[in-house]
């Protein structure tokens, strides 16, 4: 225990004096996050690199306690399996860091960073940091899961890196939980690969608390994310329930909720999915009228509960752990609806209160209509296609004017008790419909101008060919006269 604060610790000092040296010097040369009207916040250029003083600390402390004397060393097993991974995992952890630094000093594409990311995690899994293949399941599979798991935790800190300190923060908690978990469970190995993330962003938060005066950056809050799913995997190997191998989603559940939201969200209004926008959770609570250091404090004290939760988990029976996350999920609900996201209201009535069948019993209509009227050959024909659908969708009454010919159709079936609305849409070059319909089935109103369309363009279509036959007539006239 007292080797683990030491290492801490020694994190916390060197990422404590470090980040302003690095700060100012980035600083200076002008590789910093400018304020944006589109998505940022902050109203002055600040430097993004402060995943530099954690990296550093994370390998400072790492080496200082490897220097340490044989007194501290001897109390921990150099050959636990949590700390052979951790060493071989040390490239993964330069590549994924040294990304998200071309990201912060000279840009990256989504698919080149994206890339970046599945390498650094690839590797990771070839070197041992993955799930347990249980019996009947694919290796392959398994492999897998664990690298997509682990580009998730790096993006998921790295979607929430939008005020000042609230990654930083997150993260933080998120690694304390895990250390505890450790502890309480007798796995030194794992508990020292997380005291120097603890004692790094510990220190960097002083400086990354709002106001704050240097971002994580990418390189900072995908090397985070990115340690934090290493330990979630390393875990899952010496958790001995199945809600125990849990403890590291729930650790990591606001992070978790805001990449599912994002994707959610943009993928409903049919956004990019790696797209930015200011509709994130903590950009919801600044529209309510909260401070940036307000709702940092709140997303902490939602991201400490899922902690202690996450802890708790471990520990409890199963029974009560399951009471638990059943409580942490229905908090997190109650959260969501204050939120109150538009995409997710409309969704919910478009799917519980009936609309989408409304929707699908509309496009059907829609469909049958044009088959009709495709395979018709003359005016009354299309009459015929357009009444038959009219009755089908409900519709009270509708009459057709093409030329000198007239067709008119009640339908007493669907003559609503209140009198029905009428509506007129004109056909060129001299006609019209006329649609009879209930004003309380708007759904009927989305139909109108489509049929009107389609029977527009066919009338077209039909003239087009009386034209040809026409001047197909006058010409062999013409011709026999000749002869």
């Amino acid at each position: 225990m007292f080797a683990l604060i030491v290492v801490a610790l020694c994190s916390l000092l060197v990422s404590f004096f470090l980040t302003p040296f690095f700060r100012d010097f980035f600083g200076f040369l002008e590789v910093v996050d400018r304020p944006n009207a589109e998505r940022k916040i902050h109203v002055r250029p600040v430097p993004r690199v402060g995943g530099i003083p954690l990296v550093v600390s994370y390998f400072l402390a790492a080496v200082a306690l490897l220097a340490l004397g044989g007194q501290w060393r001897a109390m921990f097993n150099w050959q636990d399996p949590s700390i052979q991974l951790m060493v071989r995992l040390m490239p993964a952890v330069v590549l994924i860091f040294a990304t998200g630094l071309y990201d912060d000093i000279k840009g990256l594409s989504p698919g080149r960073k994206l890339a970046g990311q599945f390498a650094a995690a690839s590797y990771a899994c070839w070197a041992g940091v993955r799930l347990d293949t249980p019996q009947g399941y694919s290796p392959i599979l398994i492999a897998l899961v664990s690298v997509l798991w682990l580009v998730f935790c790096a993006n998921a800190i790295n979607l929430i890196d939008g005020i000042d300190g609230l990654a930083a923060g997150v993260a933080l908690l998120a690694s304390v939980s895990l250390l505890m978990a450790s502890l309480l469970h007798h796995h030194p190995g794992l508990a020292l690969t997380m005291a120097p993330l603890v004692g790094g962003l510990l220190g960097f938060l002083c400086y990354n608390f709002n106001p704050a005066s240097v971002f994580l950056g990418d390189s900072g809050s995908l090397l985070c994310g990115f340690l934090l799913g290493c330990a979630g995997l390393m875990w899952n190997r010496h958790a001995a329930t199945g809600l125990g191998r849990a403890a590291p989603l729930v650790a990591l559940a606001f992070p978790t909720a805001e990449v599912l939201l994002s994707i959610s969200r943009r993928f409903l209004r049919n956004r990019p999915i790696f797209g930015a926008d200011r509709n994130h959770i903590h950009h919801r609570i600044l529209s309510m009228g909260f401070s940036q250091r307000s709702a940092a404090l709140i997303l902490y004290g939602a991201s400490a509960m899922a902690a202690l939760f996450a802890v708790l988990q471990t520990i409890l029976r199963p029974q009560l752990a399951t009471v638990m996350l059943a409580f942490l999920a229905a908090a997190a609900y109650a959260g969501f609806r204050c939120l109150k996201y538009s995409e997710f209201k409309v969704f919910s009535r478009f799917v519980f209160a009936g609309q989408f069948r409304t929707a699908l019993r509309t496009q059907i209509h829609l469909k049958e209509y044009e088959e009709c009227l495709a395979a018709a050959t003359n005016v009354e024909e299309c009459w015929v296609a357009l009444r038959d659908t009219c009755r089908q969708a409900e519709f009270s009454y509708v009459a057709l004017r093409v030329g000198g010919d007239w067709f008119e159709e009640r339908l007493p079936q669907h003559e609503p008790r209140e009198a029905s609305s009428r509506l007129q849409v004109p056909l060129l070059p001299s006609g019209s419909i006329t649609f009879g319909r209930d004003p309380k089935k708007s759904e009927l109103g989305m139909l109108i101008g489509p049929f009107a369309g389609a029977l527009q363009a066919k009338l077209v279509t039909f003239a087009s060919t009386r034209l040809r036959v026409e001047q197909t007539e006058r010409f062999n006239a013409r011709t026999a006269v000749a002869g």
